[in-house]
């Protein structure tokens, strides 16, 4: 981002250079998956040539909803039309459109509506992309990008101008009632969306979770 204004095509260069430091092993280990994730991308970019990456890794903030919304997208993009393509990188499988709907998974929606409100330093303007760069394997292929924005989805229709205002009010009825409310934090309160995690251990779950109240 910094040396090479996000040029793809610098990458493989890096990865490269980068790899040459390394223990043989991990060498060995990480260059097919790294010079195939670079391949990928610039493939995914060149297939978009009418985008360009306007910023990366900033942190924002706006007030919103009685609090402060915090946020830190990994890529913001420069849309055709004038408008802005929110971009997150996930190294595995990404929220599931369904949860994502559902206001479990707000990342990329609230993303936007800071962008939107002008919490981002250098720019701002309407959302119409969101997209998850997933560099997992689907299909027995390389990496794939993945949106919850649908016009005639699996869960129904879902168009750009509708997707960060029901993030927005996902988020204000979740700040409602436990930030601002007096309602409280329940843990596992939808099982179906909380996959077990390490503050699961903390909160020592398997002690009680499932019990009935006496």
């Amino acid at each position: 981002a910094k040396r090479e204004a996000c040029d793809p095509r610098a990458l493989g260069p890096r990865v490269r250079g980068m790899l040459a430091q390394a223990h043989p092993m991990m060498r060995g280990r990480w260059q097919p998956r790294l010079s195939g994730a670079g391949r990928w991308i610039v493939r995914e970019m060149e297939a978009r040539p009418q985008r360009r990456v306007l910023a990366v890794e900033q942190e924002g903030a706006i007030d919103f909803a009685g609090v402060t919304l915090k946020g830190k997208f990994d890529r913001i993009d420069a849309m055709g039309d004038g408008t802005l393509g929110v971009v997150d990188y996930k190294t595995g499988q990404p929220p599931s459109t369904k949860a994502v709907r559902a206001g479990y998974s707000l990342q990329l929606g609230l993303l936007g509506l800071i962008a939107e409100r002008g919490g981002f330093q250098g720019f701002s303007g309407r959302a119409s992309a969101f997209e998850y760069w997933s560099l997992a394997r689907k299909g027995g292929e390389f990496g794939y990008v993945q949106s919850p924005v649908d016009a005639a989805g699996k869960y129904g229709k879902m168009l750009p101008d509708e997707f960060v205002p029901n993030a927005a009010e996902k988020f204000t009825e979740t700040a409602r009632a436990y930030l601002t409310g007096d309602a409280p934090f329940t843990a596992k309160l939808h099982p179906e969306y909380a996959p077990y995690a390490d503050y699961d251990q903390l909160m020592r779950r398997d002690e009680w979770y499932g019990r009935e109240r006496r």
